[in-house]
């Protein structure tokens, strides 16, 4: 593992293509999201995806959680995009919504395998907000599957110290920025549902994301 030590994290840009640069390698890349840190690969990489899920030692629930550029990067993850969706990524998006979508659209079938998703399984996707995450996706310029840095069943994806230990023989590069404190996590909602269905509250209260339905006429008074 190569460590970028990059405190402050809003004056590290060039850390952000030595990441851009390892994942386009079919690499894995450490770096601090808004409360934890993650760890990234190309969504469309089978190779970077199989590295991913084994660097976790994953005993059942796969990542499945992938961030993007921006809302018209979706139609690359699902043919299934309802009303709701539309709305709700103008509203919030970048930011801490993550939308549930129904994975399909160009995604490998071969990536699906590696991802061991069930049947009935949901991705969730989300444009980040401004920070180190958004600056890495957009140089990026593609879908990224993420997940926390810390191994199954364990804590520690806020500390680097235990993120060197548990990862250093697995992911290529770090971007080191110290301990992160911890934070409120995104809102998940699934659109799909009538009505819209909140899986996890989050950043964004669900006032908020009724209110914008509301507005859109996709959800009664």
């Amino acid at each position: 593992m190569r460590i970028i030590q990059a405190s402050p994290l809003d004056q590290a840009s060039a850390a952000v293509q030595d990441v851009v640069d390892v994942l386009r390698e079919d690499g894995l890349a450490c770096f601090p999201g808004h409360r934890q840190y993650v760890i990234a690969a190309s969504l469309f990489s089978e190779a970077a995806v199989i590295r991913l899920v084994q660097s976790k030692r994953r005993s059942g629930k796969a990542p499945s959680l992938v961030l993007i550029p921006d809302a018209s990067t979706l139609a690359q993850l699902t043919d299934e995009l309802p009303a709701a969706s539309a709305a709700l990524t103008a509203a919030f998006w970048p930011g801490p919504l993550t939308l549930l979508v129904v994975p399909g659209g160009e995604i490998p079938s071969k990536v699906l395998k590696a991802m061991a998703l069930k049947k009935s399984a949901l991705l969730g996707v989300r444009v980040p907000a401004p920070g180190f995450s958004w600056e890495v996706v957009r140089g990026f310029a593609g879908p990224l599957l993420v997940s926390s840095a810390n191994l199954s069943n364990k804590v520690g994806s806020g500390s680097a110290s235990h993120i060197r230990k548990d990862f250093h023989h697995t992911v290529d590069v770090m971007v080191d920025a110290g301990d992160l404190p911890a934070g409120t996590p995104s809102t998940i909602v699934d659109p799909s549902t009538e009505p819209v269905t909140i899986k996890r509250e989050g950043r964004i209260p669900p006032d908020k994301i009724f209110e914008v339905l509301r507005a859109a006429g996709l959800m009664g008074a």
